[in-house]
């Protein structure tokens, strides 16, 4: 009963309590929402980046459907909506799950081990709940798609015109769809080794591709996507690979889960061991290639959790119901009632707890969406602002987007997030190596290159590392250049023939939302 009334409560207040408390926003939000602007602005999408002062290419924006939707919520619902959005998308993701995993064992109650959940929400919780990102479409959508194609294996294939129609969607929101076609790709196969009917889904596979031309750029979308898959991006931290074997303080929620599906897999062998050939082949090529993807980019680890959870929910509590039976057959009907009354002990307190703690949680905790101060330069780039400063302005690869977005048109930048959208990879790598100076004659003798290169005005460095505070000490002994403005993250240099005699100092106060000095309506601290 209690399970019955509070189960879906109970992950809901979970969902809500993680996605609210870790509430900043992601470094590339900003490009994204200049999107959307514009687009309402003009009703257009750009095919050339109007940010940047450097060399660019033509801009695929294969995210430019996120930009939108990004825009409008937080433009006409300010960080309620943005936030309460992401709720809606973590708990669609987790509400998903349970179906599935209640397709697989149709008793009532079955799908309903609130703890498990816990430890899947934590897993996953990187790629989907963190923070406001275009990835939520992808995780959302592939959850959507696993849920659809294991209605289709059990008979009901007239759902199969799901997935083109919701291509449509996904292809122009996040280039991730490419995960929906291996998704069918791996149900066939899988399916085909089952012997069982897999031409459904190489056939459904035709109309999903072809829907991705639709979209504002035609055949050039699908060859950016080509090369955006393929490209190497291990110098960006959320790229490179998931190291399992450090500290178990570091992915212990991955490993968890890991860990909860290798037990699961051993136990379904041992299920089945005199009727081997009957393994589900789509069950383990998928557990397979996502773990291989989860460990290949930290990334994709979602993939992997979503599917686990799926697959390894029954056979890891099969172990827990045999024991409880064996014990109930052995010890007879008063061990039965003990044991009864202590898991409907524990299930009482748990979701006495979950929803205690959730409404205290709700009750104080704001929806408030944050600029955390020490992951942006608020200070140097408030400073620009506020004086009016005006030009090319050089930063770092990671605030370039917020730069655009709070000095745009006054300032243009060298680089952001849309590196591998809009720029040359030789840009990326002239600004990161002039913002991280390293130890190496070969290396820094052509450290100030870009500077020479492109006409520079302005520069934000960082000042939180040792490699950037070695290139902020470099930046200090350039005759031409003066530095007008420092605090504990960042620093703005401007050329000393453009100094001016009084410059406004702008107080950051992390304890004070300064909404009427922002363009957004997002506050920060």
């Amino acid at each position: 009963m209690l399970k019955k009334i509070f189960f879906y409560p109970a992950l809901f207040i979970l969902c809500w309590m993680y996605a609210i408390h870790f509430n900043d926003i992601d470094y590339d939000f900003w490009a994204r929402i200049a999107v959307g602007k514009i687009f309402f602005q003009t009703g257009t999408i750009l095919n050339n980046d109007i940010f940047s002062y450097t060399p660019t290419k033509e801009w695929i924006d294969h995210e430019w459907g996120s930009g939108v939707i990004f825009y409008f919520l937080g433009d006409k619902f300010g960080d309620t909506g943005l936030l309460l959005f992401k709720v809606t998308l973590f708990f669609t993701v987790l509400f998903i799950i349970t179906r599935i995993i209640k397709l697989q064992n149709p008793e009532p109650d079955a799908h309903k081990n609130i703890l498990f959940y816990f430890f899947i929400i934590l897993a996953v919780f990187f790629g989907i709940g963190h923070t406001v990102r275009c990835q939520l479409f992808t995780f959302t959508l592939f959850t959507l798609w696993l849920y659809t194609l294991e209605r289709v294996r059990r008979g009901e294939t007239g759902l199969l015109w799901i997935m083109p129609a919701t291509m449509l969607i996904w292809a122009n929101f996040h280039g991730g769809f490419v995960s929906g076609i291996g998704l069918l790709l791996m149900y066939g196969v899988g399916e085909f080794l089952n012997k069982k009917p897999f031409l459904r889904y190489f056939l459904i596979l035709i109309p999903s591709s072809l829907v991705t031309l639709i979209n504002p750029y035609g055949f050039k979308y699908l060859e950016y996507i080509f090369f955006a898959t393929t490209m190497d991006r291990s110098g960006i931290g959320e790229w490179k690979m998931t190291n399992l074997l450090e500290s178990w303080k570091e992915w212990y929620s991955l490993k968890i889960v890991i860990l909860i599906a290798v037990i699961s897999i051993i136990f379904y062998f041992w299920k089945k061991r005199p009727e081997f050939r009957e393994i589900d082949k789509v069950k383990f090529i998928l557990l397979g290639v996502t773990l291989y993807l989860a460990i290949s980019h930290i990334k994709h680890q979602a993939f992997f959790v979503i599917s686990a959870a799926v697959f390894s929910y029954h056979d890891f509590y099969a172990i827990f119901n045999e024991t409880g039976n064996y014990l109930k057959t052995k010890l007879g009907k008063t061990a039965s009632g003990i044991m009864y009354g202590l898991d409907l002990t524990k299930n009482a307190v748990i979701y006495t707890a979950i929803v205690a703690a959730g409404i205290v949680f709700i009750r104080y905790t704001p929806l408030m969406a944050v600029i955390p101060v020490n992951k942006f330069p608020l200070g140097s780039v408030e400073f620009v602002r506020q004086n009016e400063l005006k030009g090319n302005l050089l930063t770092i690869f990671h605030w370039g987007s917020y730069a655009a977005w709070k000095l745009y048109p006054n300032c243009l930048i060298a680089l952001d997030g849309r590196f591998e959208e809009v720029y040359p990879l030789s840009t990326f790598y002239e600004v990161g190596g002039f913002m991280s100076y390293f130890d190496a004659p070969e290396i820094n003798y052509e450290w100030d290159n870009i500077l020479k290169k492109y006409h520079t005005d302005i520069i934000i460095m960082g000042t939180y590392s040792d490699k950037q505070m070695k290139a902020f000490n470099a930046m200090n002994k350039k005759k031409e250049w003066e530095m007008v403005y420092r605090d504990f993250i960042s620093a703005v240099f401007v050329r000393k023939k453009d100094l001016k005699d009084n410059y406004i100092k702008p107080e950051i106060d992390p304890l004070r939302a300064l909404n009427e000095k922002y363009e957004t309506k997002l506050n920060f601290y």
